[in-house]
């Protein structure tokens, strides 16, 4: 479904040119751009947008904000409909709102928020009139689009701060678990403070890096007894990092509710 708008004959502090969704995409090619900006969203099925001779692909739950005059041209990829939603908008605000945003020529948001998603089919039918006050509501609506933008790209660069955190935790644990390891070589290992790196990787996987070290000692012992019957308990320990078999033995034990050896006997 797709809703064009005349110009408002009134200067509008933001005013919709355009609107719609679960749109079937053709192909699209701009010399000059479009002439309000423009956002494009995937539903399903896949695109590419080409700017400046770079190529962006547009995934389910990706999309991309354009700045008027731009040249571009994108068309759907694969074999499935390429749908999409999108919203193009103008008006006497919009170049204070887009340095808001920090917009360049054109500004990517990799994984759209479930706000963002639903925005458009929520207020198509609200768009859908002409009246004066309509109009102002319609102005409304889209600075709030404008501010889910800015919230979903803020929290998108605090995931992307937090796996510079998290990814070389879990690299490091896989790489060396054998070996002893502490929070403090994990702060040498991110280059922040433990508090801080372990409130992070809390939040993000319910458990401290020490608790997921543990975790993963576990799986690796677990699968050493099932793998290899004629290892001995103690080198089974030694091998996922506990210099004591009997410390290994009592977290077997917490873990699965069993000795390692009674473990391997029921297997």
């Amino acid at each position: 479904m797709r809703i064009a708008f005349n110009k408002p004959v009134e200067t509008m502090p933001l005013y919709c040119d355009s609107v719609g969704y679960d749109w079937d995409q053709p192909p699209i090619h701009r010399l000059n751009g479009y002439y309000a900006y423009h956002w494009l969203q995937t539903q399903s099925g896949s695109g590419v947008i080409t700017i400046d001779h770079q190529s962006i692909s547009l995934e389910p739950q990706q999309g991309i904000l354009l700045r008027p005059r731009v040249a571009h041209e994108y068309h759907p990829t694969g074999g499935s409909p390429w749908k999409v939603s999108f919203l193009t908008f103008n008006g006497m605000l919009c170049r204070s709102l887009a340095d808001f945003l920090k917009l360049g020529d054109y500004l990517v948001i990799n994984q759209v928020s479930p706000e963002l998603t639903t925005f458009i089919p929520e207020v198509l039918n609200e768009f859908n009139n002409s009246h004066p006050i309509a109009l102002l509501d319609q102005s409304v609506q889209i600075y709030k689009f404008i501010m889910l933008l800015k919230q979903n790209n803020l929290l998108n660069n605090h995931r992307y701060q937090d796996s510079a955190i998290t990814t070389p935790i879990l690299k490091y644990i896989a790489n060396h678990y054998a070996e002893p390891i502490s929070n403090e070589k994990l702060a040498k290992v991110t280059s922040y403070s433990v508090t801080y790196q372990n409130r992070v990787f809390k939040r993000l996987y319910t458990m401290t890096p020490l608790e997921y070290l543990t975790d993963y000692r576990m799986r690796k012992a677990k699968e050493l007894l099932l793998t290899n019957p004629t290892l001995e308990i103690r080198e089974v320990a030694a091998k996922v990092g506990f210099h004591n078999p009997s410390h290994f033995i009592d977290q077997f034990k917490k873990f699965y509710r069993t000795t390692p050896s009674h473990f391997r006997k029921f297997i």
